[in-house]
């Protein structure tokens, strides 16, 4: 095995191989006998986002972190493994109704600097494994978060990895890039400093009562709410159109709006107001939609407006500037859908990981890429039919 001293001197090559991972700070590999010729050779390269692998992760917990792993619980100590590196990090579970135990398929949140401030993985600070438990595609996610980028919304990069833990094997996993003041400074690199709220749960939403229900994740606690309550104060007073203009990023929350409805997500924002995040970028003084959680995009089909709930997108459709402009950004992104062969993308992807998929001793059902596939053709014709674009 490679230590985590010899890892510390790795981390230059792979960042610049994986440039979302910045490190320009830190060495790069060591020279002489150890030198790689080949940079695509290098272990590691590309970790944990890129396109066409799944990783080999293990885990080892000693007895008091495997004690530890509770509901709510905080990180415990633990060492990952990966490509001969050994890094310590911090392991916690999470979830909400996808949770569960070492005894099951859990969910993870890995911190590498939660016992070392600072520490990093190969450039990586923080990262989430989804288990996918309610995901038999296992594909949402990555297809999802691709397509929020390539239509210009800051959105979390995403990988896959086989896991073992203790020398279990626990399976295919997503890896996804944690929502943190890492993620702020790659997706708002000019505006990075402001407040970002998680939603906890359902019921999240830019209200007197909705806004008890977002959590500071990065931002400065002086201001933490008192941002919220102003945006509160702005939408119960003015008309929509004017405060939507003047507080929010327009183009960004359009086009996450748009996703959010041509993909049929019924347990994002505007359906069932959970799984995403609010930004508000100091120097701008906008707000901007963050995605998390997608994995019911791309579920079936039905009315592009149908169960809509979320203040923001219910205001949108009842205004008349606002609703052609979102219907017209929903046209962008069922263009943007099919021209970047998002179908194509996701069948590679299926491939990827389907020996994976079917060998996972945890997995709830079998893998069916053949769900998210068909819905990634059908889906752009039925909404265009629907809204006549």
């Amino acid at each position: 095995m490679i230590s985590i001293l010899s890892l510390v001197a790795c981390v230059g090559l792979v960042d610049a191989l994986n440039p979302s991972h910045p490190g320009d700070d830190e060495p790069g590999f060591p020279t002489g006998d150890t030198a790689i010729e080949d940079q695509s050779d290098a272990p590691g390269a590309g970790f944990p986002f890129a396109d066409g692998q799944v990783f080999e992760l293990s885990l080892t917990l000693p007895p008091a972190s495997v004690d530890g792993l509770v509901f709510g619980g905080d990180y415990v100590a633990a060492e990952l493994e990966f490509a001969g590196y050994e890094a310590e990090t911090g392991v916690r579970l999470k979830g909400a109704s996808t949770f569960d135990t070492l005894d099951g398929k859990p969910s993870l949140k890995l911190n590498f600097g939660a016992f070392t401030p600072g520490a990093r993985f190969l450039g990586v600070e923080r990262l989430t494994m989804n288990a996918m438990k309610f995901d038999p595609t296992k594909l949402r996610e990555a297809a999802a978060y691709r397509l929020f980028e390539q239509v210009g919304v800051p959105a979390s990069q995403h990988g896959f990895a086989h896991l073992t833990i203790n020398g279990e094997d626990y399976g295919l996993y997503s890896l996804i890039e944690t929502l943190d003041e890492n993620f702020l400074g790659r997706g708002y690199p000019d505006d990075s400093d402001g407040n970002l709220y998680d939603s906890t749960f359902i019921f999240a939403d830019l209200t007197g009562a909705g806004i008890a229900n977002f959590d500071l994740q990065e931002g400065d606690p002086a201001t933490a709410g008192a941002d919220l309550q102003a945006l509160v104060a702005d939408l119960d007073a003015g008309a929509f159109e004017e405060v939507f203009e003047r507080r929010f990023d327009v183009s960004t929350t359009l086009s996450y709006l748009a996703v959010d409805l041509a993909t049929s997500n019924w347990d994002g924002y505007s359906r069932n107001t959970n799984n995403y995040l609010l930004y508000h970028a100091t120097l701008t003084d906008r707000w901007s939609f963050v995605p998390w959680g997608q994995d019911t995009a791309f579920r079936g089909g039905g009315p592009v407006y149908g169960g809509v709930r979320a203040r923001i997108t219910t205001a949108c459709l009842g205004d008349p500037v606002c609703r052609p402009a979102l219907e017209q950004r929903i046209g962008e992104v069922l263009a943007i859908w099919e021209d970047q062969d998002l179908h194509g993308w996701t069948q590679s992807a299926a491939a990827d990981i389907g020996t994976a998929c079917a060998a996972d001793p945890r997995k709830e059902e079998d893998c069916d890429f053949e769900d998210i596939l068909e819905a990634l053709l059908d889906r752009p014709g039925e909404v265009r039919a629907e809204l006549g674009l």
